[in-house]
């Protein structure tokens, strides 16, 4: 086999354009995922009777599941059943049009729920109860305790572990070219199959992925450092 470097170089060019979608779709699982893993780890966390035993079961099973098969249930469900529900709810839309990376979005969303809940959940327990103590000697609402004391002092704790979500996600868009969503992975897979050479092409698309994975880790070092300085001054 004959190692083609060229190709490498000429592949990283044709799929680069695809870079935005799959950024896309990373960012809008992490934000749906960071909102409902935050509200998850709150249930837990309090302990809400019958809910926090909910979704601890819940939480358990996904954690044991591959995303590949989430990711295909909801598929199989989503086109087996998402018309008669539309036609149920007055949609006048069906399966067919909807696009394909909402599939993968909503796979994604549910990793992004499990690992950042039990991130949340870890950082609660790093806030010290002198915390609350003081919040409730100052008239401070349970509400308003969450909003202005747990949630503030747990996001620089969080923040690492976010961030590694967050790579995980774009390296989880992947799947999405099970859907025929073209995204990195799939163009490079696609610019391959011409002349079989997908061992370089693979290479070029782990390139692509390591240098977002630095920029964002380059990114993340930054606001770190950013957050502690805020921190120390106040």
């Amino acid at each position: 086999m004959n190692f083609d470097i060229g190709f490498i170089f000429q592949v990283m060019g044709q799929i680069i354009r695809y870079v935005p979608i799959t950024i896309y779709m990373a960012v809008v699982s992490l934000i749906i995922g960071g909102m409902l893993g935050l509200v998850v780890a709150l249930v837990r966390y309090y302990k809400v009777p019958g809910l926090s035993q909910l979704f601890s079961i819940v939480i358990t099973i996904l954690k044991g599941v591959p995303l590949i098969l989430v990711f295909l249930v909801i598929f199989l469900i989503t086109s087996q059943n998402f018309n008669h529900f539309a036609k149920a709810v007055g949609w006048h839309v069906r399966y067919g049009d909807l696009p394909m990376s909402v599939l993968a979005i909503i796979g994604l969303s549910l990793m992004a729920t499990v690992g950042l809940s039990e991130a949340f959940r870890g950082a609660f327990e790093s806030v010290k109860q002198v915390q609350f103590d003081a919040a409730r000697s100052l008239g401070m609402t349970q509400l308003q305790t969450i909003r202005r004391v747990l949630i503030p002092q747990t996001m620089p704790v969080a923040l690492p572990m976010i961030i590694n979500m967050f790579i995980n996600l774009i390296k989880g868009t992947a799947i999405a070219s099970l859907v025929s969503v073209v995204e990195i992975f799939s163009a490079a897979t696609q610019a391959a199959s011409s002349n079989y050479k997908y061992f370089e092409a693979y290479i070029a698309a782990a390139l692509i992925y390591w240098m977002m994975t630095i920029v964002i880790e380059r990114g993340a070092v930054f606001l770190e450092v950013r957050m502690d300085k805020k921190i120390k001054r106040s």
